[in-house]
């Protein structure tokens, strides 16, 4: 199992997604098994949720069984990729052909932290579910309310604020931060969620040319530029309020790898924000990325901070 660990786990992350891969390959090996778990069963079920090769009906069934099955519930669940060959890469079929041993991973953990994994996953696969329902149909469909957005962004990103910050007490005690649990689960929350609204702005053409707008308000009979011109101005400043609570939760943590590690997001995601502020509609459309030049220019100056200036980094890029 510790073999599957390294070879599958960090490999896998590495081909699926290379910012999040960066974190975790500079996170303490105390939280680093439990954090790549984690993403790995995220985001095989994100790819049950949005592949186009199945029903609406049969995603959110898949996402039912899968979610027992991590609860250590239900029947034996293999996830064939034969079935889901249309629009996922070859690494997530690979990812979901190895589903079984990743839930084997799980349950070689210790019982917190599988209680920790389960927790979040249960929050995530109830916002991927929540998703599928509300986007329903072919006819273009909005968010009713801002709470109902808040939520989202809360089930499917605000929930592993908390997750990292669990496991992080967990790991370390509390040598793990300067604040007490309650108050870095809630700027880990915070933290989450305003990346998770971060990649809303960032997809916003792309999902309204699919028929969604996740920011809620009366669009009828407008396009996908004049939406966004009434829109961008407050979320984009929603956003950047949510991610400055990164600089305090990141000031807090002792561990420099930690702090590091933690960090990263928040510096690539105030630059992707930082782009999409500056970007006109022909450009947002192109897909908003921060070049690979410039993400390893961000980590040279976060490894060569200390805590106090790295929080300030972090801390100037929202004010």
């Amino acid at each position: 199992m510790k073999d599957f660990q390294k070879e599958f786990g960090e490999k896998m992350i590495a081909s699926v997604s290379r910012s999040f891969y960066l974190s975790l390959r500079f996170l303490p090996s105390e939280m680093r098994g439990t954090a790549s778990l984690a993403y790995l069963l995220a985001r095989a079920t994100d790819t049950v949720a949005d592949t186009s090769a199945l029903p609406e009906g049969d995603r959110l069934e898949f996402l039912e069984a899968m979610g027992l099955a991590i609860n250590g519930g239900g029947e034996a669940l293999q996830l064939d990729s034969l079935f889901l060959e249309g629009g996922i890469s070859e690494s997530e079929k690979i990812l979901l052909e190895k589903w079984q041993h990743c839930l084997e991973w799980l349950q070689s953990l210790k019982e917190p932290r599988q209680l920790a994994i389960r927790k979040v996953m249960r929050s995530i696969i109830k916002g991927q579910s929540d998703d599928l329902r509300n986007f329903s149909g072919n006819e273009f469909a909005v968010l009713r309310t801002e709470e109902e957005l808040d939520q989202y962004t809360y089930d499917v990103a605000g929930s592993v604020g908390v997750f990292w910050t669990e496991i992080g007490f967990d790991a370390f005690g509390s040598d793990f931060a300067e604040l007490e649990y309650e108050e870095m689960a809630s700027l880990g929350e915070n933290y989450g969620k305003g990346l998770q609204l971060l990649n809303i702005l960032r997809d916003f053409p792309e999902d309204i040319a699919s028929g969604r707008c996740y920011f809620p308000g009366s669009f009828s009979d407008q396009d996908g530029e004049m939406i966004w011109n009434q829109v961008m101005d407050y979320w984009q400043k929603r956003c950047g309020s949510l991610l400055q609570s990164s600089a305090d939760y990141i000031e807090s943590l002792n561990g420099s790898r930690v702090r590091f590690a933690t960090s990263l997001p928040a510096l690539i995601g105030a630059r992707t924000l930082k782009l999409i502020e500056n970007a006109d509609w022909a450009n947002l459309c192109g897909r908003i990325k921060v070049s690979r030049g410039e993400v390893k220019r961000i980590m040279l100056k976060a490894g060569l901070a200390g805590r106090k200036r790295l929080s300030k980094m972090i801390a100037t890029q929202f004010s």
